[in-house]
């Protein structure tokens, strides 16, 4: 079914499950002697309508009874502020359907609407900030009212994991509330926004072996055991890298939403009531080196990382950062799933710690490096710097390869395979970074508007 048609054959509440169903983006304009109604979706949540006097929840009710006229779906609409609507597409046909008297089956049949979605943009990497510096109130700069909650989780069922992430499917660690009450699941009643509220941030424990530490890589002059004190060699220090860690691909929720018509704040909180596992990515529209990343576990916001103007910004100060270039209408937007525990491998890498430092590959024998790590054993990856942006990386799990990608073959595939490959560049340089211990902590979105 095309993006417009004439109701009748095609039922209101027929496009409404559609939209949800499809996690349709746009706006779905509705036109039934002289009467018209605008109906706004963010990834199938329907957030807004208007209709005649009407708005809201009264305007759908309305538009529902209408059995001919036209409509028309815009997946490229620009999204209005507003959010009346607090009710699931089900509740909002059920109420419909008592208060009309009408069969159950009305609503029932399922049709399958084509939903346009812009191209999917480039990203790239690369620069240099510190992680955790102090964040400035900067909540004006997206909006200066508070947003009200959006409605109750959507029903739809998740696409299919990539199989080669299944390595990381199991265990999931859990999302728990600092408090001794709280669930270890996001709530999905609706978040507040407001910057009154001040919540405890969540953290995501990571997932070790019991009764087992992980050990530091020793330096090769020291001629240690494995189970040395960690000293990092080859120039190295304990700050993190100063590059941008490339996002394997995932399932795409959306491609290509422009910032200049998506209610962002909204989007972020539909990820977290929806218990989004995967990354929103951000790509500059004038500057396609300008990128960020956010990411989720379970709903959970556990990191993110930004580079614009040569500067590079991790945690907080990225999330900061990125939140402000949206507001003022810059960047294309994707949103991928991925497996939880491949999201906390790729999280733990922008926050991890060198070992090794710029290895020149020509002098390093690659096979043996990844044998050598696999006996410490470290969890965190390995990092081949082939050229301006051209990243490739080795994730690491108590030692073993669990995949390897890069920005040029973001398919995660099963090995260090990728990454060996970008060593046969002459220029390319090694780096070996270990994930930092411990627990993750989330990112409490109620600090950030």
């Amino acid at each position: 079914m095309q993006n417009q048609g004439s109701l009748g054959p095609t039922t209101v509440a027929e496009l409404l499950q559609t939209m949800q169903q499809e996690r349709a983006t746009g706006t779905l304009s509705l036109a039934s002697n002289g009467s018209q109604c605008s109906m706004h979706f963010l990834f199938g949540h329907l957030f807004h309508a208007v209709g005649g006097s009407a708005e809201g929840e009264p305007a759908v009710i309305d538009a529902l009874s209408w059995h001919d006229g036209e409509f028309s779906f815009n997946p490229r609409a620009k999204l209005p502020p507003e959010e009346t609507i607090n009710s699931s597409t089900e509740d909002l046909l059920a109420v419909w359907r008592n208060g009309t008297g009408r069969q159950a089956g009305v609503g029932a049949p399922e049709v399958s609407v084509t939903v346009a979605a812009a191209p999917t943009p480039a990203s790239s990497s690369d620069a240099d900030d510190e992680p955790g510096s102090d964040d400035a109130d900067w909540l004006d700069t997206v909006a200066s009212a508070e947003i009200p909650a959006v409605a109750p989780a959507l029903q739809t069922p998740a696409p299919p994991v990539p199989s080669l992430e299944r390595a990381f499917a199991a265990p999931r660690p859990k999302v728990a509330a600092a408090s001794s009450n709280a669930s270890t699941k996001p709530e999905v009643a609706s978040p507040s926004w407001s910057p009154s509220r001040q919540q405890a941030p969540a953290a995501v424990e990571r997932t070790r072996p019991t009764g087992s530490s992980r050990p530091s890589t020793p330096s090769p002059s020291s001629g240690g055991s494995p189970s040395a004190a960690p000293r990092p060699v080859a120039g190295s220090s304990r700050s993190q890298l100063s590059l941008v860690i490339p996002m394997p691909v995932g399932t795409p929720l959306h491609s290509g939403l422009k910032a200049s018509f998506l209610n962002f704040p909204m989007l972020l909180r539909t990820l977290t009531q929806d218990g989004f596992s995967g990354y929103v990515s951000i790509a500059g529209e004038k500057d396609s080196r300008n990128v960020g990343h956010i990411l989720f576990r379970d709903g959970a916001v556990i990191q993110a990382q930004q580079r614009s103007a040569g500067s590079y910004r991790r945690h907080k100060a990225a999330l900061q950062e990125v939140v402000r270039g949206v507001a003022a209408g810059e960047g294309l937007i994707d949103a991928i799933e991925l497996a939880p525990a491949l999201v906390e491998s790729v999280s733990g890498l922008i926050v991890a710690n060198t070992v090794f430092l710029q290895l020149p590959s020509r002098i390093v024998d690659f096979d043996a490096l990844v044998e050598y790590v696999g006996e410490l054993p470290l969890t965190g990856g390995i990092l081949v710097t082939s050229g301006q942006d051209q990243v490739s990386v080795v994730l690491l799990s108590e030692g073993q390869a669990k995949g390897s990608y890069s920005v040029l073959s973001p398919e995660l595939t099963e090995g260090p395979g990728i990454a060996a490959a970008a060593c046969a560049e002459r220029e390319a340089r090694i780096d070996v970074v270990a994930a930092p211990p411990g627990t993750l902590q989330a990112m409490d979105l109620g600090e950030f508007g």
